[in-house]
C-alpha cells in the first residue's frame, strides 16, 4: 500500500474522529485537510480548496478498497451473478441534484443511459419568463441586454417566444455559483424559449459573447437526455452541468437543474455508479441500475429542503417507474433533527406512500447525530422506511502500529441511535471515495449516514433485478426483510445503535429464493408508566415512574392484511418477560411485557427486546421486534469523577439527571492514554447546544471541555458519551459536575449569588458586555419571511441567532434555512438549524461592517401548501469583538466575595459604557461569570432591559 494511501487513511481516520456530524446528512461532504489540527477538523461545511486534482488518484483509490463493497457481500454476489449488477431497477436519489457530466453516470453496466431524467423540486434553478419579441434583424432585448443570433431559435420553432435571465448570484457563495468559471459571480445570462414540434426549447448564451449564432437549443431532459454548461472567455467549461426542465402548455415553466452541492452527486456514484473517474471497473454497489435524480435541495440556501420537495419527488418517482414497469428503489440521503421521534408530517407522508406502493422500497439514512441515544432524524423514523447507520470501514483508518492488522470496520460514532422509535433497521459503510463534480475536485471522501443509505438501496437493486432477470416479482415488505433477518449483528451494539446489524446480499437472495414471506406491522409503544415514546419503541429516558412501573404495553396491527397467524414471542435479555405466542386475527392486538425492576437497578443502559416470529415458518427470521429502553440515572448533586478504559472504536455512555435548580453543566473529558471524543446530549435527546452550533469560536464549547452555561441548561437526563478512536484504545477521566452558585437578577444590573452546595464558597465575579441582542416574535405565513432587517455595527465580530419553536410546528417541517442578506438581494451566508430549539453563529466579514441586512427564515413544510400561519421566537445578537468589563459597585474588579452556605449575595455592576454604539431595538448582552475556588463556574447571559446611567 502507497505511503499516499497511509496518509489518507490516517486523515480520514481524524476527521471521523473529531466530529463530522453537525447536521443530519447534508454536512457530510468533507474535504480531507492537507494537515489537520491536533484537535481535528470539522465536516460541517468545510471550506473548499482550489484544487484541480483530486484527495487520491482515482486508480488507487479503486485498488484501496475506498468504494467499500465488501462489507455487504457485493463483490461475492457479483462475482457469482455478474448479471444480477442492478440492471432493470431504477434507483431515485432524492437529494441537492446530480452531475449528470461525470464518467461515472454515463451509462448502466449493460452500455444503456444511466440517468433516465433529472428533476427540479427546489425551485433553485427557476428561470422567470416574459413574452418576447425578435427584431427583424434577429435580434432580442432580454433585460438590458441585446441578443443577437436570434435567427438560430426562429429556425427550431415558431412565434410565441419567452425569455429570462439566469443569475449567479442566485447560486450563493459557493465556487459552484462561478458557473462560468470566470472568476466573477456576478455574471447574468440571457435565456430565450420556444416550442418546437418535440417539445419546448431552450437557447442561453453559454459562452458571453452577446449571440446565439453558435449556440445549440437543448431540451427538456427527459425527451433529450441533453445537457450544457457555461463558458469562459478562453472556451474552458464552467464548473457545473445543466440540464434543462421545460414543461407546460401554452406557457412555458423553465428550470435549469444542476448539483451545486455535490452530495447527491457523491450518493449517486455510491449506488450506481459505473467506471467512475473513467476507471474500469470502479464502480457503485448497483453499476447496472438506472438512475433518477431528484432534486430537493435549495443548495445556496443552506442545501435545505423546500416545501412538499420531498413528496413531489416521491410520487414523481412512484409515477415514472409504474409507468414504465421498472422495479424502484427511493433513496433518501437527507433528513433533519427529530422533537417528537414518530409525530413528524413527514413520517406519515412516507409511511403513507409505502403503502400506496407496496412494491417500493425506501431507504434513508439515520442521521449523523450519534453516539447519544433518540437521536434518529425525520423521516427515518417514518415506521415503515428502511433506516440505514453508519459504519466506519476499516480501509480508511491505520493501524496502531506498522505491524499491527489493519483496523476493522466499527460502527461510526457519528451516526445517529434509536430510542423512541426502533431504529435504525440496518448498517451500512459510512465512508466513500465517489463521484464529484468538477468544482469539488479534492472531495472525493466523504463521510455520514448519507453514504450508508445508497450502499443498501444499491443493495436492494441487486436483488430486484435478481428477481426481475428470473422473471419473479418482490413485495418491498418481503425485499425489506429479507436484508433485515440475514444480517450481521454488530458486536458490544444494541438494536438502538445498529439494528439488525449488516446485511448480506448473498444471504438475503437465498432468504427470497426460500420463498419466505413476510407481514408489515405497525408497532405502536402504548402509555405504560413512564414510557414517553408515543412511536414504535417503548423509551424511559427518567427511568421507573414509581416502585409499580413494571408493566409495558404495545399495540400491533397487522397491515399488510396477511392471514391470520400465530407468532412465537422470544425475549434478548433476562430483565424483560413476555407471554409465549400471539394470535392475529385480522384486528390490533396488545401485548403485555413484564420488567423485573430488581435487575435494572444498576447507573446505565437497559436495551431489550421481545421478537416474534413465525410459528410455521421459524427459519423466516423476526417479524418485529417490542424494543424497551430504559435509562438509570446518577442524580448530580456533587462532582463526579470517572476512570475508564475502552477499546478501538467502543463507546462508554453515563447518565446524570440535573435538577431544575441547576446553574449550568460542567463536563471535561482527560485522555490519560490514547484519543478519545466527548459528546454530550440534551434531555430530549439532541446534541448540546453548542455542537448544534455550524461556527463556534466560544471558549465555553472545546471539543474535550464542554461549559453548559446556565440559559442553556436543560433539566433532566442528560448523556455522556466517551468514544475511543477506530485504531487505538484509550484511557480517560470523565469529570461532570454543576456549579455551585445559581445566578439570578433583582435588577438590571444587580447579580445575585445563592450557594445551594454543602458549603460555603469563595468566589471571583466579574460581568462584561459581551453584545447587544433583539427579540422578535416572528409571525410567519408561507415558506420565506424576512425576519427583521438590522445594520452592522463597526465593532461586531459575530452574529447569533437563536431561535425557538413549538414542538407541533417542528414537526411540520423537513427543514428551516436561514439566510443573510444585503439590502440588494445579494446572499452573504446561508445556514440552517436542525432542531426546534436551535442555534446559528455568523462571523461577520470586514465587508459587512456598516451595511444594513435582513434576515430571512426559509422553512419547508412536508406538506405541499404551507400552513397559513405560523410563530417563532427569534432572539439576534451581535457580538463585540472586545468584551467590555462593568465595574463591580463597590469593589475591585473579580470581586472576591464568600457566599455562606444556602446563602445569598447581591453584586451591583456599574452602567454600560455609553461610549459602545448600541444598535437600533437592540438591549445590552451581559454576561456574569462566577467563578469559585473549587467547582465549576457558572456563566449567565442576561439581556438589560434598562439601560443604567
Amino acid at each position: 500500500m502507497s505511503a499516499r494511501v497511509n496518509r489518507l487513511r490516517a486523515l480520514v481516520c481524524v476527521f471521523l474522529l473529531a466530529g463530522c456530524g453537525g447536521r443530519a446528512m447534508r454536512e457530510t461532504m468533507m474535504a480531507v485537510p492537507e494537515n489537520p489540527p491536533d484537535s481535528g477538523v470539522s465536516a460541517v461545511r468545510p471550506r473548499l480548496q482550489d484544487r484541480n486534482f483530486p484527495e487520491l488518484p482515482p486508480q488507487i483509490a479503486y485498488f484501496a478498497g475506498l468504494m467499500p463493497l465488501r462489507e455487504l457481500g457485493v463483490t461475492r454476489f457479483l462475482s457469482r451473478f455478474p448479471e444480477y449488477d442492478g440492471r432493470g431497477v431504477i434507483i431515485a436519489i432524492i437529494d441537492t441534484g446530480i452531475d449528470a457530466g461525470l464518467a461515472g453516470l454515463q451509462e448502466t453496466s449493460s452500455g444503456v443511459t444511466k440517468v433516465l431524467d433529472l428533476r427540479d423540486f427546489s425551485g433553485e434553478g427557476a428561470v422567470d419568463l416574459s413574452r418576447v419579441e425578435p427584431t427583424s434583424e434577429g435580434t432580442v432585448m432580454i433585460g438590458d441586454r441585446q441578443l443577437s443570433g436570434f435567427g438560430r431559435l426562429a429556425r427550431l420553432a415558431p412565434p410565441p417566444y419567452f425569455g429570462g435571465q439566469f443569475s449567479e448570484r442566485t447560486l450563493g457563495r459557493t465556487r459552484a455559483a462561478d458557473v462560468n468559471g470566470n472568476g466573477s459571480t456576478d455574471d447574468v445570462f440571457p435565456v430565450v424559449v420556444g416550442r418546437a414540434s418535440d417539445g419546448w426549447v431552450v437557447m442561453t448564451d453559454t459562452d458571453g459573447d452577446g449571440s446565439l449564432a453558435n449556440e445549440r437549443a437543448v431540451r427538456d431532459y427527459l425527451t433529450a437526455h441533453e445537457t450544457f454548461t457555461y463558458r469562459s472567455a478562453s472556451g474552458d467549461p464552467g464548473p457545473l452541468t445543466i440540464a434543462v426542465n421545460a414543461f407546460g402548455d401554452e406557457v412555458p415553466s423553465v428550470a435549469f437543474y444542476f448539483d451545486n452541492d455535490g452530495h447527491g452527486s457523491h450518493v449517486a456514484g455510491i449506488a450506481a455508479g459505473h467506471d467512475m473517474f473513467g476507471v474500469q471497473g470502479f464502480d457503485g454497489v448497483a453499476p447496472g441500475a438506472y438512475l433518477l435524480g431528484l432534486k430537493i435541495s435549495n443548495n445556496s440556501r443552506g442545501s435545505t429542503s423546500v416545501t412538499g420537495g420531498i413528496l413531489h419527488a416521491l410520487n414523481y418517482a412512484a409515477v415514472f417507474a409504474e409507468q414504465r414497469g421498472i422495479p424502484l428503489v427511493v433513496n433518501l440521503s437527507f433528513g433533519t433533527g427529530s422533537e417528537v421521534e414518530g409525530a413528524a408530517s413527514i413520517d406519515s407522508l412516507v409511511n403513507d406512500f409505502t403503502l400506496k406502493h407496496p412494491h417500493v422500497l425506501v431507504v434513508i439514512s439515520v442521521g449523523n447525530d450519534g453516539p447519544g441515544i433518540s437521536t434518529v432524524s425525520q423521516p427515518a423514523t417514518a415506521s415503515y422506511a428502511l433506516s440505514v447507520c453508519g459504519l466506519l470501514p476499516g480501509a480508511f483508518a491505520e493501524a496502531s502500529s506498522s505491524d499491527m492488522p489493519s483496523a476493522s470496520d466499527m460502527l461510526g460514532w457519528w451516526s445517529s441511535r434509536g430510542g423512541e422509535v426502533a431504529k435504525p433497521d440496518l448498517c451500512a459503510p459510512g465512508v466513500a471515495y465517489s463521484n464529484v463534480p468538477r468544482w469539488r475536485t479534492g472531495a472525493e471522501v466523504s463521510a455520514g449516514t448519507s453514504m450508508a443509505s445508497p450502499q443498501v438501496a444499491g443493495a436492494a437493486a441487486l436483488l430486484l433485478s435478481a428477481f426481475e432477470e428470473e422473471g419473479r416479482f418482490i413485495r418491498a415488505v418481503d425485499l425489506k426483510m429479507s436484508l433485515l433477518t440475514t444480517a450481521t449483528r454488530i458486536p458490544h451494539a444494541t438494536v438502538l445503535d445498529a439494528g439488525r446489524g449488516v446485511p448480506d446480499v448473498q444471504r438475503a437472495y437465498r432468504w427470497l429464493q426460500a420463498a419466505h414471506q413476510a407481514g408489515l406491522y405497525l408497532v405502536e409503544a402504548l402509555p405504560s408508566g413512564g414510557n414517553t415514546s408515543i412511536a414504535s419503541a417503548a423509551y424511559r429516558r427518567a427511568g421507573f415512574q414509581s416502585e409499580s412501573d413494571s408493566i409495558q404495553r404495545f399495540r400491533v396491527t397487522s397491515v399488510g392484511g396477511q392471514p391470520a397467524a400465530t407468532l412465537l414471542l422470544e425475549s434478548d435479555v433476562p430483565w424483560l418477560r413476555s407471554p409465549e405466542t400471539v394470535e392475529f386475527a385480522g384486528s390490533p392486538v396488545t401485548i403485555e411485557l413484564v420488567y423485573d425492576t430488581e435487575l435494572v437497578r444498576e447507573p446505565g443502559l437497559y436495551v431489550g427486546s421481545v421478537w416474534a416470529t413465525s410459528a410455521t415458518d421459524t427459519l423466516a427470521g423476526p417479524m418485529f421486534a417490542l424494543t424497551n429502553t430504559i435509562v438509570v440515572a446518577t442524580e448530580l448533586r456533587t462532582p463526579v469523577s470517572r476512570f475508564d478504559s475502552l477499546g478501538p472504536g467502543q463507546s462508554q455512555r453515563y447518565f446524570f439527571q440535573i435538577g431544575a435548580d441547576a446553574a449550568g453543566l460542567h463536563v471535561e473529558l482527560e485522555s490519560l492514554r490514547g484519543v478519545a471524543s466527548l459528546h454530550v446530549f440534551e434531555p430530549s435527546g439532541q446534541p448540546h447546544r453548542c455542537e448544534q452550533e455550524q461556527v463556534s469560536e466560544s471558549n465555553l464549547c472545546q471539543p474535550n471541555s464542554i461549559h453548559i452555561s446556565a440559559n442553556d441548561v436543560v433539566p433532566g437526563v442528560y448523556e455522556i458519551t466517551v468514544t475511543a478512536s477506530q485504531a487505538w484504545p484509550v484511557s480517560y477521566r470523565l469529570g461532570v459536575e454543576t456549579p455551585p452558585l445559581r445566578v439570578g437578577f433583582s435588577e438590571p444590573l444587580v447579580a445575585t449569588l445563592f450557594n445551594h452546595s454543602s458549603e460555603a464558597v469563595m468566589t471571583e465575579v466579574r460581568g462584561r458586555v459581551v453584545g447587544f441582542v433583539r427579540q422578535d416574535l416572528i409571525q410567519g405565513s408561507g415558506s420565506r419571511v424576512t425576519a427583521l432587517s438590522a445594520r452592522v455595527p463597526d465593532w461586531a465580530d459575530e452574529i447569533v441567532i437563536d431561535i425557538e419553536m413549538a414542538d407541533s410546528l417542528w414537526n411540520q417541517l423537513t427543514d428551516l434555512g436561514v439566510s443573510v442578506l444585503d439590502s440588494s438581494g445579494n446572499l452573504l451566508h446561508a445556514g440552517w438549524v436542525k432542531y426546534a430549539r436551535g442555534r446559528l453563529r455568523v462571523p461577520v466579514e470586514e465587508s459587512w461592517i456598516g451595511a444594513q441586512f435582513d434576515l430571512e427564515l426559509l422553512p419547508g413544510f412536508a406538506h405541499m401548501t404551507p400552513p397559513e400561519h405560523w410563530a417563532a421566537q427569534l432572539n439576534l445578537a451581535f457580538m463585540l469583538r472586545t468584551p467590555v468589563a462593568l465595574d463591580v459597585v463597590g469593589a475591585p474588579p473579580h470581586a472576591s466575595l464568600r457566599v455562606a452556605f444556602q446563602d445569598s449575595v447581591a453584586v451591583r455592576f456599574g452602567p454600560v459604557p455609553a461610549d459602545i454604539e448600541m444598535p437600533e431595538g437592540f438591549e445590552p448582552l451581559v454576561e456574569i461569570q462566577a467563578a469559585p475556588s473549587h467547582g465549576a463556574t457558572t456563566t449567565v447571559y442576561h439581556r438589560v432591559h434598562k439601560v443604567i446611567d
